[in-house]
């Protein structure tokens, strides 16, 4: 039996979800989580730094990187995203639950990760069924892309709170979580790419704007972490936004454009993170009972955030791109009007 090359890059999206999920709640969760207390003014209260939750967006990304798989198996049809969606926020809620409870362990991931691939192989194949011959237009693919080259980037923040490790069992971490971040990454980037499909023109800007992003993403993985404002990072979302949109411009101007766009989109997109981040950082860490941040540093969730962005940025180049048909259409005027006939 041959497997077509969307099914495995789909299949393989999902069972990388799973596990890296499971590994997330069971595994790293835990280490993160400590048990001891601080006293302040008398009362108990147990605070911590920055990044400290960084495995709950390691699970985050990893539940919507399942997601990405079952839209590009399903072709992106409309009904496949429907199904999608409601399957993600029930994973998003028992991810929430897990977390209250504190499940840990090794037994525990390997339960976890079986129970998230039979989930998402179950929703693949109800989606598969509803959206049988279907496919989702231009328009849609367009969206879902630059949503998924945005999360792509938006996996390298995913890093621990500590600047040096001290001890083996953290080197280890530290070792584990850029392996897995890395993976996630490359897996969003590559879902996106074939959501987007073969540009039948300016593939060589595609290219080049691509690699551009894969430098300045490289430059985030392995350097040294300065919040969200790295300037490799911004690089590294606005090339991402204009690689997916170049197969729409037809002109060199137009591409300039989109550029001078995506930047000043980018900016704005990582001051909205800043703040929405934070806020649903701080209701996700309350809904799972964990302790607080320290009020000196942030709990920021990106994943949801940046997904939010993703699609709002991408709706936006779209528009952008479609203006000039637009333009010309309404120059033209309507089919057998004066204009139209020249």
């Amino acid at each position: 039996m041959r497997i077509s090359w969307r099914t495995a890059v789909g299949g393989l999206a999902g069972l990388a979800g799973a596990v890296t999920w499971a590994l997330g709640s069971a595994v790293y969760q835990p280490i993160m989580e400590p048990p001891g207390s601080w006293y302040d003014s008398g009362a108990v209260q147990r605070t911590l730094e920055s990044n400290t939750y960084w495995p709950r967006e390691l699970r985050h990304l990893a539940i919507l990187l399942a997601l990405a798989g079952i839209l590009v198996l399903c072709r992106t049809a409309p009904r496949a995203i429907a199904v999608g969606a409601v399957a993600t926020g029930g994973w998003f809620a028992a991810d929430v639950l897990l977390d209250r409870f504190d499940v840990r362990g090794t037994v525990t991931a390997v339960v976890l990760a079986t129970a998230a691939a039979a989930y998402f192989t179950a929703t693949a194949v109800i989606a598969g069924r509803l959206s049988r011959g279907d496919t989702g237009d231009p328009a849609v693919r367009h969206v879902v892309a630059g949503t998924l080259a945005l999360l792509a980037v938006t996996a390298l923040l995913v890093v621990t709170p500590w600047v040096e490790q001290i001890t083996l069992r953290q080197l280890q971490v530290e070792a584990e979580m850029t392996v897995l971040k890395v993976v996630v990454c490359v897996l969003f980037a590559v879902l996106a790419a074939a959501t987007t499909g073969r540009p039948a023109a300016r593939a060589g800007a595609t290219l080049g704007f691509g690699l551009v992003a894969v430098v300045a993403g490289v430059f985030v993985a392995v350097g040294e972490y300065q919040f969200i404002y790295s300037p490799a990072l911004l690089i590294a979302v606005a090339a991402a936004m204009v690689a997916v949109a170049a197969p729409r411009v037809r002109s060199i101007a137009g591409l300039v454009g989109m550029t001078v766009i995506s930047a000043v989109c980018t900016v704005a997109s990582f001051a909205v993170l800043a703040i929405g981040g934070m806020l649903v950082g701080s209701l996700l860490t309350s809904l799972a009972g964990n302790p607080p941040i320290n009020s000196a540093d942030t709990d920021i969730s990106a994943p949801l955030v940046m997904t939010a962005l993703g699609v709002a940025m991408s709706l936006l180049t779209l528009a952008v791109t479609a203006l000039p048909a637009a333009l010309r259409a309404v120059q033209a005027g309507p089919p057998g009007s004066p204009a139209a006939a020249g």
